[in-house]
């Protein structure tokens, strides 16, 4: 069996077996591969052939009513203390270190499935935060986090 591709609706979303709660427009997975194309001066701009160079495999999360105590292991370099979150520079730090695994579910009358062919696990999943926050009546405080595939996905758990 495999991933049922085409089915609509919300899924839940762990990072590290933790559960990151509600989401709000939608989980989006994209998966890439990369191709080297080849030419010839012989045959201009016109490919002969390619090859394939890698995979860009990108989940964006969107969150919503997320806590500080969750957000601390997905925004790089950010610790809490009493007085709240510290967000440090986070140059040099490694992706792959941060990386944990993804599990995406489809819900199934209001609850995450547990057919595993409704699953897709992402096994090392590096977090990349983009916040953006609005403080007043109308906005959400969605925090979007960008998960990067650091090795392999697969689409079911069998």
């Amino acid at each position: 069996m495999a991933f049922i591709l085409g089915e609509s609706g919300p899924c839940q979303v762990k990072f590290g077996g933790v559960d990151l709660g509600k989401t709000k427009g939608g989980v989006k997975f994209t998966d890439e591969v990369t191709k080297k194309e080849i030419t010839y001066d012989q045959t201009g701009d016109t490919v002969q052939n390619t090859y394939t160079k890698g995979r860009k495999t990108l989940i964006e999360v969107p969150l919503m009513n997320t806590a500080l105590a969750l957000l601390e292991d997905l925004i790089a370099g950010a610790t809490i203390d009493a007085d709240g979150m510290i967000v440090a520079p986070s140059t040099g730090l490694s992706g792959r270190t941060a990386a944990k695994e993804l599990i995406l579910t489809i819900y199934e009358n209001g609850v995450p499935s547990v057919d595993p062919d409704k699953t897709l696990v992402v096994f090392k999943a590096d977090p990349v935060s983009v916040i953006d926050w609005s403080f007043d009546a109308d906005g959400d405080r969605i925090t979007v986090i960008k998960f990067k595939d650091r090795r392999s996905t697969r689409l079911n758990s069998s």
